[in-house]
């Protein structure tokens, strides 16, 4: 049993849990529930010994704890599988879930078949099929993060906390982890489970406690709570409707055109989207979706086929020739290739302008003020939360890195916009004011493409959705569709 009693912590001047108290008990699932900035993850680093609790009790099986350090966390029965990876990329599979605890010999030296041996039997329990004894930076991401999860399960703990495990996860990884859980739970297991995505909360939660602003505001059964009031404890005040409705109806224009367009692992494709339309392709992670923006964008390059933008044909060489020609793409990993963190909401915002040119002076220096104006703006328009423009990109929340990520390419005058998964990683608040600025750009006649691996979310957002398996179009479907029939094209 895990018991945090009247835990706070402040920065500075700024108090981000405020007498945090809850219990978790063995053999149940306990989610952690609030918007990004409400405090899971300091709380989470306390527990895990990378901060220290200015004040309360942390208290495992009745007994008080003191964890100073990752190593104290270790001892005491914790186990953390961070959303962000912490993984070895140039070590094996195997060598990364055993790192540190690796076998050896009667001589002394590593014993590498019992380390393959021992690493075949973790990702065995969590029913998933990987060589490990292949290089880690070989892997997708969702690969690498069961590779996370099966380096902590290895250690045996008694307390495991879970944040954000399915980000990167398909349907199926998920339900195989999901698995998991509930044998872990059978096994008496103290579970801390941390999800944006509600469904999983309802799905495979017992109880759950919301924070909003670094304070317990309900603590309580998951089936005394539907969505909709699960999200309004969040925020503190009731919502409305979570996909916005359209006000204007797509054009007759066609905004891009792929005829029989391809390379590597993807394609022929064949698609229109026409300008004030919002089209969704929904598919598997390794479908080719992710792969099939980033050639229209230019960051990866196409092999045949044609392109046509605004009834134009068209070739794209580099994201300099996309965003000449009214492209932007929002990558699906903001923190690797879609901003950068170290350097101001200003910089970040301004970014993709500066290539073209349209925040400097006619002598080719850097215009300040017309860079001030712009992320002034833009920060006004998509609602990013930040102390000051100068603020630091990496010390914003998820979801308000988000929004600069999409952001940044609204002063380009952009007209085709290419979302990769654009609400991955971020809170419900955060994803319903992501949604209205993805509807406000069709309303104004922007042509958008969404890529999601949440089928929900496509069926609420979208004019049309096509479906995508080994590289190509599989079926399209219609305002109406369901998620079942999603699925079920999704494995054509």
């Amino acid at each position: 049993m895990l018991e945090l009693r009247g835990i706070s912590k402040a920065f500075a001047a700024t108090k981000v849990l405020d007498d945090v108290s809850f219990v978790a008990y063995p053999g149940e699932v306990h989610a952690l529930v609030g918007q990004n900035g409400a405090g899971k993850s300091t709380l989470m680093k306390i527990l895990s010994g990378a901060y220290t609790a200015d004040e309360g009790l942390i208290l495992i099986d009745g007994r008080e704890v003191a964890i100073l350090n990752p190593r104290d966390s270790e001892r005491v029965g914790i186990g953390i599988v961070y959303q962000e990876l912490s993984l070895f990329p140039h070590l094996t599979v195997a060598q990364n879930i055993l790192f540190g605890v690796e076998p050896s010999s009667r001589l002394g030296f590593l014993d590498d078949r019992r380390t393959v041996k021992e690493a075949e039997a973790e990702l065995k329990r969590l029913g998933v099929q990987i060589n490990p004894r292949i290089r880690v930076d070989r892997l997708n991401v969702s690969k690498q993060q069961v590779c996370e999860i099966a380096k902590v399960m290895h250690r045996n703990p008694r307390i495991i906390i879970l944040d954000e495990p399915t980000a990167s996860l398909t349907l199926s990884e998920t339900q195989a982890l999901f698995r998991v859980i509930k044998a872990m739970k059978e096994d008496g297991l103290t579970i801390i489970f941390i999800s944006h995505h509600m469904e999983e909360i309802f799905e495979i939660a017992d109880r759950c406690t919301v924070l909003r602003d670094g304070k317990v505001v309900y603590t309580g059964l998951v089936s005394e709570l539907d969505e909709r009031r699960l999200a309004e404890l969040m925020v503190g005040h009731t919502i409305g409707e979570f996909y916005p409705v359209r006000s204007n109806k797509p054009r007759k224009e066609v905004a891009l055109k792929l005829v029989d367009f391809g390379g590597r692992s993807v394609g022929p494709i064949s698609l229109e989207v026409r300008y004030g339309e919002i089209v969704g392709i929904s598919g598997l992670v390794g479908s080719g979706r992710s792969e099939l923006l980033r050639m229209i964008f230019g960051a990866d390059k196409s092999e045949y086929g044609e392109m046509y933008v605004d009834g134009q044909r068209v070739r794209i060489r580099s994201p300099r020739d996309g965003i000449r020609l009214g492209l932007a793409l929002v990558t699906e990993d903001r923190r690797v290739d879609g901003l950068n963190l170290q350097m101001s909401v200003k910089f970040n915002l301004n970014l993709p302008s500066l290539l073209l040119g349209s925040t400097s002076s006619f002598v080719g220096i850097v215009d300040d003020n017309a860079e001030r104006s712009v992320a002034e703006q833009m920060s006004e328009v998509t609602k990013v939360r930040c102390v000051s423009i100068n603020q630091r990109v990496w010390t914003l929340s998820g979801g308000n890195q988000q929004k600069v990520a999409i952001a940044k390419w609204i002063p380009t005058n952009a007209r085709i916009f290419l979302l990769d998964e654009p609400t991955k990683g971020i809170d419900v608040v955060s994803k319903s004011e992501i949604y209205r600025t993805i509807n406000k750009l069709a309303d104004e006649g922007n042509a958008v493409i969404v890529v999601s691996s949440y089928n929900p979310e496509l069926i609420g957002l979208c004019d049309r959705i096509v479906t995508m398996a080994h590289g190509k179009i599989t079926r399209e479907f219609a305002k109406g569709v369901t998620e079942a029939e999603l699925l079920l094209a999704q494995g054509q």
